[in-house]
């Protein structure tokens, strides 16, 4: 669950604005197809896939909060 303070719709007869609450639902499967596993593999062989960023890459929770702001 995230919370984006200030983000939310507009108070009644007021400028301030509420908060934004957003539920991440993530959903891993338990098995896998032996194509679905090729899928995978390929892509953990893409440059685009980190699973360690580096101390200057942002985290989804940064990006998520620049992208509302």
């Amino acid at each position: 669950m995230l919370r984006l303070k200030g983000k939310g719709i507009p108070e009644i007869n007021s400028y301030q604005r509420g908060d934004e609450i957003i539920h991440v639902n993530i959903w891993t499967p338990k098995a896998l197809s032996s194509e679905e596993r090729e899928l995978l593999e390929k892509l953990r062989s893409s440059p685009n896939f980190k699973p360690q960023p580096g101390k200057n890459d942002k985290s989804f929770f940064e990006k998520m909060k620049e992208y509302f702001e």
